[in-house]
């Protein structure tokens, strides 16, 4: 999208000659009021990636169609003016793109595409990208949501639904009910269903974790059919338990930890699934028909998080044309000098361009260095309109 704001300034002249006439008047006649800056006129172009996804008819868009209204990437074109960096990939406009028709947002190329998906352009690699079409007084913005990074989140056991299910796999929560639950003090029987028919589905979660400071606890995973038992042939088994022997098939899903005071068995529910398409928890009790004491109960799960990593401004003092270090453009963010390799680029920082090397066609670019995983949701660029005089 591009806007063009038409705000007249021409009265500067004027008011700024009647100025300096009116120091040489006398003390009797007034003195006019100093002059103002003019407001400055600005040229805007919206590169709303997001939007070129939702009017996409081919979302990965990893080739793009003219139908799309736009082609990622194409090569930079060789008589553009603003960059000549011909190490970077853009898009070509088609009729009907969200885009504005000329690109200034670049990607510098590492054989892997940028594609347009939900949200807006996907970042695949730590890679320079640049925006041209600049000049002394341009002000940019690039809004971007951070990569997404794995975090664990801890949830108590006793938290998760239990109860009677309408069937042993695939079934439905049909009445709810409290599992057993004792925690500190010793028992037979310290979660769960003693006759290990109700259970609680941790499929959702990636691990188990159950501290004992006295016994050895006892885990009935997965009754599949009515009084099903563990079998030492995995294709007989009914039931996965835990112990059962270190050598055995289900050991695999057990981890035990020696720690002051007790021991830790760490059940791998993500394992368990991926193996057997679910993990249904139906008691844990004392093993060898004894007593224990288990301390907790809580269970893992990795959930998705966005990072705290932003671009980095990336222009440096090079002298090669075709390189990421040649100085086009000095700038300020958010008000403070922009230094290479240093200055970190928030969403939506204001970059307000000093100063454009070489100066002769007007025009000069940023880089910037993109975080694998980010997601560039818009790009804003308003260009200073200079009247001809």
């Amino acid at each position: 999208m591009k806007k063009t704001y038409f705000m007249h300034a021409s009265a500067i002249m004027m008011a700024f000659a009647f100025g300096m006439v009116s120091c040489e008047q006398s003390q009797d006649n007034p003195v006019p009021a100093e002059p103002t800056e003019p407001e400055v006129q600005y040229e805007e172009f919206t590169y709303d990636f997001a939007a070129a996804f939702e009017a996409s008819e081919n979302p990965g868009n990893k080739n793009g169609s003219a139908a799309n209204g736009q082609v990622f990437y194409g090569w930079e074109k060789a008589d553009k003016t603003d960059s000549k960096r011909q190490d970077y990939k853009g898009y070509e406009w088609a009729e009907g793109s969200v885009l504005p028709q000329i690109c200034n947002v670049w990607r510098r190329s590492d054989r892997i595409n940028g594609n347009i998906k939900e949200g807006g352009l996907y970042c695949p690699s730590d890679k320079e990208m640049a925006i041209d079409g600049l000049s002394e007084g341009s002000i940019v913005q690039i809004f971007y949501n951070p990569p997404m990074v794995n975090d664990t989140q801890t949830t108590d056991l006793k938290e998760v639904p239990f109860g009677t299910w309408s069937a042993w796999v695939g079934g439905e929560l049909t009445t709810p009910s409290n599992p057993d639950w004792t925690v500190g003090e010793s028992t037979g029987l310290p979660y769960g269903d003693g006759s290990v028919i109700r259970y609680s589905d941790l499929s959702g979660y990636s691990k188990l974790i159950v501290v004992a400071t006295d016994g050895t606890p006892r885990f009935l995973f997965n009754r599949d059919v009515n009084d099903g038992q563990w079998n030492a042939d995995e294709a007989e088994s009914h039931l996965i338990e835990y112990p059962k022997g270190d050598d055995v098939w289900s050991a695999k899903y057990f981890t035990v930890e020696e720690i002051e005071g007790g021991k830790r068995y760490i059940v791998d529910l993500a394992q368990m699934v991926k193996d057997k398409g679910y993990a249904h928890l139906h008691a844990i009790k004392g093993a060898n028909w004894t007593n224990c004491t288990v301390t907790s109960m809580t269970l893992e799960s990795t959930i998705q998080v966005p990072s705290d990593a932003k671009m980095l401004w990336a222009i440096g003092d090079g002298t090669s044309e075709g390189g990421p270090g040649v100085v086009r453009a000095t700038a300020e963010i958010d008000g403070a000098e922009a230094v290479t390799g240093v200055t970190e680029i928030a969403s939506g920082a204001t970059i307000t361009v000093k100063s454009v090397t070489p100066a002769e066609n007007g025009t000069g670019y940023i880089v910037f260095k993109v975080k694998k995983g980010m997601v560039i949701t818009k790009v804003v660029i308003k260009n200073p309109i200079i009247e001809a005089e």
